[in-house]
């Protein structure tokens, strides 16, 4: 019996990667910039976490490609967001989990004000009714690596209801004022329990 071993290219890999990249790169600075609803890429088959919020106002912006895992894949292309300051109104963050036959959906939400320092979350996808920046710039570089090549920044940002899938949120610090925790178990579309 003969096996074979598959060859790779290092090169062209890593020449179609960086293009992969940047044309993401790319799409992300451009749609944010405009304000335009998108989603990088299908919620469905990554994993991730939902970040939803009514309002979300931010100091020292920025969004550089990054490539990281997710719940659901081992690498994946995302956007790195890093907030120097930050301010959410009606935080809501979510995961849906299958459990059996069961789904389970974990919700943390807060009432009034949520602040936050030195905020750094992985995306691919978001969307937001408006989105408002202040010096904001779209910087290409050249570097030999492609998570280097283009970035946005932004003195301060505003996202009207935005929604994103999230796959990491590291802060510094935050204050979730009357934070709330719920877990909701559902069988199919029948709510079983869980909440209070």
């Amino acid at each position: 019996m003969t096996v074979g071993v598959a060859c790779m290219n290092r090169r062209r890999f890593w020449m179609a990667a960086a293009a992969g990249y940047l044309a993401l790169a790319v799409v992300l600075a451009t749609l944010i910039a405009t304000g335009t609803v998108f989603a990088a890429f299908p919620l469905s088959g990554i994993g991730g976490f939902v970040v939803a919020a009514d309002r979300i106002e931010g100091t020292g912006f920025s969004l550089t490609p990054a490539l990281d895992n997710t719940s659901e894949q081992g690498i994946w292309p995302q956007g790195a967001v890093q907030l120097a300051e930050v301010k959410i109104r009606g935080l809501n963050l979510s995961k849906e989990l299958s459990i059996g036959t069961l789904r389970a959906i974990v919700e943390i939400s807060a009432e009034g004000t949520v602040n936050g320092t030195g905020v750094t979350m992985n995306i691919s996808g978001m969307k937001a009714d408006r989105a408002e920046f202040s010096e904001m710039k779209i910087d290409e570089n050249y570097s030999t690596n492609v998570l280097q090549k283009i970035g946005l920044t932004a003195d301060s940002m505003l996202l009207t209801k935005p929604e994103m899938n999230t796959h990491m949120l590291v802060t510094r610090s935050i204050t979730l004022p009357n934070m709330k925790l719920k877990i909701k178990v559902y069988n199919g579309d029948d709510y079983v329990g869980g909440d209070f």
